[in-house]
């Protein structure tokens, strides 16, 4: 088992996990995008990829962000934000995520930044109860609105 940082050698397996999670977004474009945050590291909310690899496959990947804007809930910045993490259905329960998240904490330990955060939808009670269990604490909700301009 290791968790290792997404390049351009492992980019394809990072991008099967995340349409996996994201499976609204196309293979090309999710590529395209992932592509784009490893070739331009100046970009100021690059995500960073990581993966879990179990026996030569990948089984699971997490991605972060250092948000320097105000990050809801929090109160120091920047912060490490938790864009996005999934873990294959057959590997769950197996403390995975957790060190994932321990992953996120120890980057941002050695990069001087205080806080992590994340977020999930209203109704996704998994994540929800997986964030408490790994720590986290609700820091508010939200409701997002939209209208189209005529």
């Amino acid at each position: 088992m290791s968790i290792i940082y997404a390049n351009k050698t492992n980019i394809n397996a990072w991008v099967d996990l995340s349409i996996k999670l994201f499976p609204d977004h196309p293979f090309a474009e999710m590529y395209d995008t992932y592509h784009e945050y490893l070739i331009n590291e100046e970009m100021n909310q690059r995500e960073i990829g990581f993966l879990y690899q179990v026996n030569n496959q990948y089984i699971a990947f997490m991605n972060i962000s250092v948000r320097r804007d105000y990050v809801n809930g929090t109160d120091t910045f920047p912060v490490v934000y938790i864009e996005a993490i999934y873990v294959l259905e057959a590997y769950r329960n197996r403390g995975i995520g957790r060190e994932l998240i321990k992953k996120a904490m120890h980057y941002a330990k050695e990069q001087g930044i205080k806080q992590i955060a994340s977020d999930c939808t209203i109704d996704n009670t998994v994540s929800e109860l997986f964030h408490k269990s790994c720590g986290f604490e609700e820091a508010e909700r939200v409701i997002c609105f939209v209208k189209n301009v005529e």
